[in-house]
């Protein structure tokens, strides 16, 4: 019984690790000056989408998806969307871009060889390997990236950026809404900044 147990605990475990790894990383960067407290009211920026790199075309309805998930994860922190970016204390605008990358690693591995004729009777059992070759792993993924600015309407400034950063599957493309999601509060996690 206690070797099942081992074993479910070991499967809970990858199931755990496996899910982290498709997790966003996200980073931030803010301008330390600017004082976020005062805040309660936000808008878009006219035409709030924009592409960056991408491996493939984007699809026009992303953008209302993105925009719903922004003011919803704003909304939860009390935020007030209004439709005049103007009159708002912050407007936003986002990016977003994915790229194909290569990861190639290369690690060694002793070849099959054995040999154990012509060693001197002293040499002990007369046998050795000889060769050390490598083994290379070749992967092609994409990464996706979704950045997030905010500016200061009446400074008329930059003064927030989040990014969040994944390999995308093709269970993330199956379903976006939550690949977007998911995007959206990895970034908004760190706004305002503290």
């Amino acid at each position: 019984m206690s070797s099942q147990l081992k074993i479910l605990g070991a499967i809970a475990a990858l199931l755990l690790l496996s899910g982290c790894a498709s997790t966003f990383k996200a980073t931030f960067d803010h301008d330390p000056a600017n004082d976020f407290s005062g805040y309660k009211t936000f808008s878009w920026l006219p035409n709030p989408m924009k592409v960056g790199q991408t491996t493939g075309p984007v699809s026009p309805l992303l953008e209302p998806r993105i925009t719903s998930a922004v003011e919803d994860a704003l909304a939860a922190k009390g935020y007030e969307y209004i439709v005049d970016h103007e009159k708002a204390d912050f407007a936003l605008s986002f990016t977003v871009g994915s790229r194909d990358e290569i990861k190639v690693d290369s690690y060694p591995s002793m070849s099959a060889g054995y040999y154990g004729r012509g060693y001197p009777a002293g040499w002990g059992w007369g046998g050795a390997y000889y060769g050390v070759g490598t083994e290379t792993s070749v992967r092609q993924y994409t990464k996706g990236m979704l950045a997030i600015d905010i500016f200061d309407v009446k400074g008329q400034r930059p003064v927030w950026h989040g990014v969040a950063t994944k390999n995308i599957s093709q269970s993330d493309r199956d379903d976006i809404r939550e690949t977007v999601n998911a995007a959206v509060a990895a970034i908004m996690a760190g706004f305002p900044p503290e």
